[in-house]
């Protein structure tokens, strides 16, 4: 009985010991490799550094920046990336270049969690309430914000262009990245949008599961590309006259549909993205639809940054790219959307 006991006080002792080095080691390493990005949720902040007023309704969350100088017509809708942030630095950008910015919110407010599509009715109804719906309306989204703008140009042909950044041609599921209760990031009209969810493969997930145990930064983009391989297939199999069963499902609609978007668009995309496979999603997008302009920046990650080392250790996992790829990446791309707004947003 003795020995019995000492054998189990020692297992515990041991089994103590590990998950202290495990708690021990994750919590280095989340503070080594840490992001050092602002709070994207903290609008008075953003405001108070920023500039602009507050936009509120039902749904409806984020800031205006009323255009300086002569203004061109019509205004710009600016989404952020998987934060949910308004992106305020380059609704700065061009508020200053004369274009009225609305930078909105999408989740990761108080009561913004799955985003209901539709929420966009309130964001045209503002914009005609403020005299500013009778020019051209451009909406830009980042990464998650470019998976979103490429939804609401399937479905509202209000909006006139469109620049991706790290765009998805898949609805995803939301920002979890286990297996488990998988649900879409949008609804539509009550429904939610049909998704491509992660898949349960070992030899990916495994390692990301302990690299995120042990605290070190994780490369996201083989799960992605699982999902988008999966819903590929299965999107096969719904093609297939003798596989009708196979048209229900969450997969069974989750590309995204720009076919008949008749606006102009504007992709940009990084051939060393870490994250997500936006060169694969961006060189698809425009084959669906010869309106979408791709740009791939060669070594260039999932962010485009001056200098990208300022963020910290972790980007190079997560986010992918060279600091002069991603440097040279955020000049050519400025330049370039500069120009094609000049020319839809003509006064």
């Amino acid at each position: 009985m003795k020995t019995s006991a000492r054998a189990i006080s020692a297992l515990i002792t041991a089994f103590v010991a590990i998950a202290l080095i495990l708690w021990g080691t994750h919590s280095f390493n989340t503070h080594r490799y840490a992001i050092d990005t602002p709070d994207p949720t903290h609008r008075a902040g953003i405001i108070r550094e920023y500039g602009g007023s507050p936009v509120d309704g039902d749904y409806l969350r984020g800031i205006h920046y009323s255009a300086h100088g002569t203004p061109h017509p019509g205004a710009v809708i600016i989404f952020g990336g998987r934060d949910g942030g308004t992106d305020p630095h380059r609704a700065r950008h061009l508020q200053d270049q004369g274009y009225d910015v609305l930078s909105l919110y999408y989740f990761g407010q108080p009561g913004l969690s799955t985003i209901p599509l539709d929420f966009f009715d309130e964001a045209l109804t503002w914009m005609t309430d403020h005299q500013l719906a009778d020019g051209p309306l451009t909406v830009l989204g980042s990464s998650k914000g470019a998976e979103l703008t490429a939804n609401l140009a399937a479905r509202y042909p209000e909006i006139d262009h469109i620049v991706l950044y790290s765009p998805s041609e898949y609805t995803y599921a939301g920002a979890q990245y286990d297996n488990r209760a998988q649900s879409s990031s949008y609804t539509w009209h009550g429904t939610p949008v049909p998704f491509a969810p992660y898949t349960t493969s070992w030899g990916t997930y495994a390692p990301m599961m302990v690299r995120t145990t042990l605290g070190l930064p994780v490369s996201h983009r083989a799960r992605y590309e699982e999902a988008a391989s999966a819903a590929a297939s299965r999107a096969l199999n719904i093609a297939t006259p003798l596989n009708r069963q196979a048209a229900t499902g969450p997969t069974a609609a989750s590309r995204i549909d720009l076919t008949h978007f008749a606006g102009d668009g504007l992709l940009f995309a990084r051939d060393m993205d870490a994250a997500w496979p936006s060169d694969t999603a961006a060189h698809a997008l425009s084959r669906d639809n010869p309106r979408l302009e791709t740009i791939i920046f060669d070594s260039a990650g999932h962010h485009f940054h001056e200098n990208i080392s300022e963020l910290g250790l972790g980007w190079k996992t997560t986010l992918g790219g060279t600091v002069n790829g991603n440097r040279l990446a955020k000049q050519e791309s400025d330049l370039i959307l500069t120009d094609r707004l000049a020319r839809w947003h003509d006064r």
